[in-house]
C-alpha cells in the first residue's frame, strides 16, 4: 500500500487516451541539402501519444539524498526501492519531468532521478536518430518560479526550417484555470491563491501525502524530506505540521507563502487578473516535438 501512495503522491498517474494533439507544424514537407525531408513532427507526436512502454527504475537517489542511512539500514530491503511505470510515452516523459519540479531553479527532491534517466532513455530509442527533439514542460502559469522543464536531443540549427506540434498531457493537479477565471473578478491575489492552493495540492495531495508519512521506510522519510524541502524553497515552516502528519496545515503553509510571489509575477506579467486566469496551465504538462532536415 505505502508503494502505491508514494507513486501516486509524487507523480501522479497521467492518462494517456486525455491526451490533446495540437498540431502546429508547417504545411508541406522541408528537405534539406542532402536531400532527406524532415521528419513528420505531427507523426511523431501521435507516437508519443499512443505508444506505450514500461520503465522500471529505483528510488535510490532520492533515499541518498534525504537520509542515506537508509541504504544501509537491515529493515529495507532493496526490493523496496524498486518501481514500475507504464503508460504511453508521452504519459511516462510527463510524469518523470514532474519528478524534476524546481522552485526558483532549485530541485525540489531527487526521487524521480533516476526515472527521468530511464524514461528519458526508453522515449529515445523509439525516436528518429536526427532531426528530432522533443521539449516537456510545466508550470502553473507562464512565468512562475515553480516550474519543471526537460528536453531530450539537440537544438535545430539556426538555418534549419522547423516544423513542431504539441502535446497536452494531464498533469494530475486538480483542475485551476476555470476556477482562475471565475476568481478574476476578485483581483490578482484572489487568482493568485486559488493557483497557489491547487500546485501545492498536486504536489502533495493532502490524504494520500498523510498516508506516506504514516507509511513505512523509505516512504515516509522520502515524504517528509519533500515537505521539508518545499518549505525551504518556498520560505514556510511546516516541519511542527509534517511531525504531526497535519498534511493540510501543511498544504495551507505553503500555499501561503507561493500566493504572494504568485500574485507579484502574475501583476508584473499580465495587464489585467483576467488574462493572468486565462494563462493558468496548473492542469497540463506540454510536450513539444520539433523536427527538422538532418
Amino acid at each position: 500500500m505505502t508503494d502505491l501512495v508514494f507513486d501516486v503522491t509524487v507523480c501522479l498517474l497521467l492518462v494517456s487516451a486525455s491526451i490533446g494533439l495540437v498540431v502546429t507544424a508547417d504545411a508541406g514537407a522541408d528537405t534539406g541539402l542532402n536531400g532527406d525531408a524532415a521528419v513528420d513532427a505531427d507523426g511523431v507526436a501521435s507516437s508519443l501519444a499512443t505508444s506505450t512502454a514500461t520503465v522500471n527504475y529505483s528510488l535510490s537517489p532520492g533515499v541518498d539524498a534525504a537520509d542515506p542511512s537508509l541504504l544501509d539500514a537491515d529493515d529495507i530491503d532493496a526490493r523496496e526501492l524498486e518501481r514500475t511505470a507504464h503508460g504511453s510515452l508521452a504519459g511516462l516523459l510527463a510524469r518523470s519531468t514532474l519528478g524534476a519540479v524546481t522552485v526558483d531553479g532549485v530541485r525540489l527532491t531527487r526521487a524521480r532521478d533516476d526515472f527521468r534517466k530511464r524514461a528519458a532513455a526508453r522515449v529515445a530509442s523509439e525516436l528518429p536518430t536526427r532531426g528530432v527533439s522533443v521539449a516537456v514542460s510545466w508550470t502553473p502559469f507562464p512565468g512562475s518560479s515553480v516550474r519543471a522543464n526537460d528536453t531530450l536531443g539537440p537544438e535545430p540549427p539556426s538555418s534549419a526550417t522547423v516544423h513542431s506540434a504539441t502535446l497536452d498531457v494531464p498533469s494530475g493537479f486538480p483542475a485551476a484555470r476555470e476556477d482562475a477565471i471565475a476568481a478574476s473578478d476578485d483581483g490578482f491575489d484572489a487568482v493568485a491563491r486559488l493557483v497557489a492552493d491547487r500546485t501545492v495540492a498536486g504536489l502533495f495531495p493532502p490524504t494520500l501525502a498523510r498516508l506516506a508519512l504514516r507509511g513505512d521506510e523509505p516512504v515516509s522519510t522520502l515524504m517528509a524530506h519533500r515537505y521539508e524541502r518545499a518549505g525551504a524553497l518556498a520560505g514556510a515552516s511546516v516541519a511542527p505540521e509534517v511531525a504531526r502528519e497535519e498534511t493540510r496545515a501543511a498544504n495551507a503553509d505553503l500555499a501561503a507563502a507561493l500566493n504572494p510571489r504568485f500574485a507579484k509575477t502574475m501583476r508584473a506579467r499580465y495587464d489585467t487578473p483576467r488574462a493572468a486566469a486565462e494563462a493558468v496551465s496548473v492542469g497540463r504538462v506540454t510536450v513539444v516535438v520539433r523536427t527538422w532536415s538532418p
